[in-house]
């Protein structure tokens, strides 16, 4: 009778502990498709709160580039990533990918799966859509965060304001070919979605190059005044993309703006520097980064 109840403790401490290691393996989040207007986008969503933080990432990305802020902001507030649409894993339909047609989409993405304030996260193209929707639509859009955004000039290697991206869309097109668009361990998806890449599918290549021909990366210039919200514009130090000293004109022309350069970092603060990212924004946002 011992040897049996032995028998039986050990089965039971060996299911536990498989199924444990099955929990520890199993990925944090799992991803989804929404509609956004016409258009479905991949989605990630985490964290619980009144104020949900919207994540928009920049040309050629995807929401996977917030992986490393992800997680420590949703440990404070709802958090809710997504791929625009023509990238990542969204929809790629033909048609428009101008400012206006990609603002809409998010302005219907946010009204249909959002509620109460919404603070948009917005990096490169994604600050310059976020600055848009912010223009288009407060509220319930209450603040902006915006790294190293679109919307006032471009770097000299891209072009400014009177060189047009598609001169230098060999440049932009090939990005989603070097940065990963899944990360299995992090986030699930079906088998058939997991599998995708973006070099072996026409319609990526089609809508990247759309967006060099639709959507005006310097659309703002002049305009950021009509951001009414509090923003806080992050920058990298040595950004070669997008220069530091555009983030000064951008603050000149927001009424309620502050900027706050990242010692070191280049162009992508959030994945290189994640945790002084998140330290800003959380002071931006009037908690204090210290507190548990």
């Amino acid at each position: 009778m011992k040897r049996l109840v032995l028998v039986v403790v050990v089965g039971a401490v060996a299911i536990a502990m498989v199924g444990d290691q099955h929990l520890r393996n199993r990925p944090l989040h799992q991803a989804e498709w929404l509609a956004a207007g016409d258009v479905l986008v991949r989605t990630v969503r985490a964290g619980q709160g009144d104020t949900t933080l919207l994540l928009l990432h920049g040309y050629g990305e995807s929401l996977i580039s917030f992986r490393p802020i992800f997680d420590l902001l949703a440990r404070h507030y709802r958090v809710v990533a997504i791929d625009l649409p023509g990238f990542g894993l969204s929809d790629k339909p033909a048609g428009s990918y101008s400012l206006v047609t990609t603002t809409l989409r998010i302005q219907n993405f946010i009204s249909r799966w959002i509620r109460g304030p919404v603070v948009i996260v917005g990096h490169s193209m994604g600050g310059e859509v976020a600055a848009a929707a912010a223009i288009a639509q407060p509220p319930p859009v209450t603040a902006l965060v915006l790294i190293a955004p679109a919307g006032w000039a471009l770097g000299p290697w891209l072009g400014d304001s009177t060189v047009s991206w598609p001169r230098k869309g060999w440049v932009g097109s090939t990005i989603a070919y070097m940065l990963p668009m899944h990360d299995p361990a992090w986030m699930s998806e079906p088998a058939d979605r997991a599998e995708y890449e973006p070099f072996s599918d026409p319609a990526y290549r089609e809508s990247s190059h759309q967006v060099l021909e639709d959507f005006d990366f310097t659309a703002l210039r002049g305009r950021f005044d009509k951001v009414t919200q509090p923003t806080l514009v992050l920058w990298g130090e040595r950004d070669p993309t997008i220069p530091p000293w555009v983030g000064d004109s951008i603050v000149r022309e927001i009424p309620r703006g502050q900027l706050v350069v990242i010692a070191g970092a280049l162009h992508r603060p959030q994945e290189t520097h994640p945790a002084e990212v998140v330290r800003e924004i959380e002071k931006f946002l009037g908690r204090d980064p210290d507190a548990p």
